[in-house]
């Protein structure tokens, strides 16, 4: 507590220059430069999904019954940009700071109220949330000169809500409360391309009123496959059948639920964690950067997409909108890709929406779905252009691509030792068979070059992989077969690729490599994020510890077994170096 008054005491002279009128985080760009127009698409488009976060999930309304207060936003992740305060918001938070530096507690300030947690959403200043009116017009921003202060977050009145890329991949500098004072949120002037470290995305679906509206994401008990569930840990997965109370209260214990993993107690969906894939599979991987994307290829964790409009495409039409499923292309791309069990999940999901109201008695699921706002409607279900025969503006997604790809690479910490660095970089560039850790044979060496854009094989990454369980055989569709692994110490390892892989593009099934830049701003590895602890440094130190065993995920290490001797040392310098990799422009 006193570290956190100190912080947010300093932070005061900072917020007192918050208000009014911001060129920064104007929305409203002048410029023709597609790096200019894709920082709006980035921080402020959603293609329409505030309809279904609003009226399908009911996001805001389940944030609003709760009492979310501001602390407990910034507990799950969320971060709020200063630059879109209005002066009276602004003014709020500095009464509240001068409140909590004469003794009284956050929670018993506006820092505790719900009500700010509302006027923060309806001013746009919760990163990656995005407040329309009744209209269907994006807010303006509570800096901006048209804000009308006396302007509330109506959702009974037409108001809603929708979310951006953003949401998972931007914080803020924490420059008014540095995250990890009150939680993994914070509050600053926004950074776009990083990760929202700690983001609790199933933490914060669970707390909308209807999260059953997510249902082909979350993880589900499959008829077709005999009760059959696949995820991590002992969840048994979302049964169909039963009332919407049980079912909703399943996929509550899906999203925040945890269990025991040796001695260690983990999340069936973890935090900073999302999941991407609709194939009923408790497969959410680790929230990736989203600077550079120029040197980064292919896209989606298994490489299924070669391009980046085509993968930004699908987290629009797909991932935060999934209703496009229950369109004729959505059903035919779920059944290319699991047969009978994506025929399951597609009449499970109408089923299910249409016993919470979302699709009225009546009324066919074409009469109002899907909801997300496209400009092709005519493509052919699987392409990688439009997975579910949907696409939408390629002039915005050519514009976001220009924005992410310019984003700068966060800079080295401060404090590395030199020479540890350099002899770190000989570790990784020098071939084990000559004494070195043999990085560079499958990670770009040069961190100013583009990763190279090959899939690396499940089996390689994951030797336990085994003899897995053949699901369904997908050979007449030019698919990998189904197939599951149940073996090793992570027999969840393969989850992410166990129906969505690279083969839907004519690749192996594996996973693409990972951009090593900013790691330094990571706690945890490994496309599943199982490897980690409470510092970058540790967890880089536990992915390079061969005491992790040969069968473990990733199982490269320094020295390639401890019976050699262990060379802590050389650990110390690969780990020096990892840190220190950033681009120079």
């Amino acid at each position: 507590m006193p570290t956190l008054l100190s912080a947010l005491m300093a932070a005061a002279v900072l917020l007192s220059g918050c208000g009014g009128d911001d060129d920064d985080d104007d929305p409203v760009m002048q410029a023709p430069d597609p790096a200019v127009q894709g920082q709006t698409v980035f921080r402020y488009e959603t293609f329409g999904n505030q309809r279904f976060w609003t009226d399908a999930m009911q996001l805001p309304q389940g944030i609003a019954g709760a009492g979310v207060t501001p602390l407990q936003a910034l507990g799950l992740g969320l971060n709020v940009n200063v630059g879109a305060l209005s002066d009276g918001t602004a003014q709020a938070l500095l009464d509240a700071l001068e409140q909590v530096g004469n003794g009284t507690p956050p929670e018993d300030t506006a820092l505790g109220s719900p009500a700010v947690t509302l006027l923060l959403i309806n001013e746009g200043a919760v990163i990656g949330v995005v407040p329309f009116d009744e209209n269907g017009d994006r807010k303006p921003l509570g800096s901006d000169a048209d804000y009308n202060g006396m302007d509330s977050l109506d959702i009974a009145g037409g108001d809603k809500v929708g979310v951006t890329c953003a949401l998972c991949h931007a914080k803020t500098d924490g420059s008014v409360v540095p995250a990890g004072m009150v939680g993994p949120g914070s509050v600053g002037a926004e950074t776009d391309g990083v990760i929202a470290g700690g983001l609790d995305v199933g933490a914060i679906f669970a707390a909308a009123d209807n999260p059953l509206a997510y249902l082909p994401l979350l993880q589900l008990r499959f008829d077709a496959l005999n009760g059959a569930t696949i995820g991590k840990g002992d969840f048994a997965g979302i049964a169909s059948g039963g009332t919407v109370a049980d079912a909703t209260a399943a996929a509550r214990t899906y999203l925040t639920g945890t269990f025991v993993d040796g001695e260690e107690e983990k999340r069936y969906y973890g935090s900073t964690s999302f999941d991407a894939t609709p194939d009923g599979i408790g497969n959410a991987t680790y929230i990736p950067p989203f600077f550079r994307t120029d040197l980064a290829a292919p896209w989606g964790q298994s490489g299924a997409f070669a391009e980046l409009e085509d993968f930004n495409n699908l987290v629009y039409t797909v991932a935060l909108d999934p209703t496009s499923l229950l369109t004729a292309d959505g059903r035919a791309f779920l059944n290319v890709l699991a047969g009978p069990v994506g025929d399951e999940i597609a009449d499970r999901y109408e089923a299910v929406l249409r016993d919470t109201g979302v699709i009225p008695d009546g009324m066919a699921a074409s009469d109002v779905l899907p909801l997300v706002d496209v400009a092709r409607d005519d493509l052919a279900a699987g392409s990688a252009a439009g997975p579910v025969g949907r696409r939408v503006s390629q002039d915005k997604l050519d514009a976001l691509t220009a924005y992410t790809d310019q984003l700068a690479a966060p800079p080295a910490p401060d404090g590395l030792d030199d020479q540890l660095v350099s002899q770190g970089q000989d570790l990784f560039t020098t071939a084990r068979g000559e004494g070195g850790a043999g990085c560079a044979g499958c990670h770009t060496a040069n961190p100013n070059e583009p990763v190279e854009n090959r899939i690396i094989a499940i089996d390689t990454l994951y030797r336990a992989y085994g003899m897995p369980d053949v699901i369904l055989d997908r050979s007449a569709n030019g698919l990998t077969p189904i197939q599951n692994s149940t073996a090793g110490p992570a027999p969840s390892y393969d989850d992410s690729v166990v129906v969505l892989d690279a083969s839907v593009r004519g690749e192996q099934r594996g996973q693409a490599k990972p951009l090593l830049l900013g790691l330094n701003t990571k706690l945890n590895y490994l496309h599943d994020g199982s490897v980690g602890l409470d510092t970058p440094a540790a967890g880089l130190e536990a992915l390079l510890d061969p005491a992790r065993g040969e069968n473990a995920p990733h199982p490269f290490y320094f020295p390639g077994n401890l019976d050699n001797g262990d060379d802590q040392n050389g650990r110390d310098a690969l780990v020096e170096f990892l840190l220190s990799r950033t681009t120079t422009n």
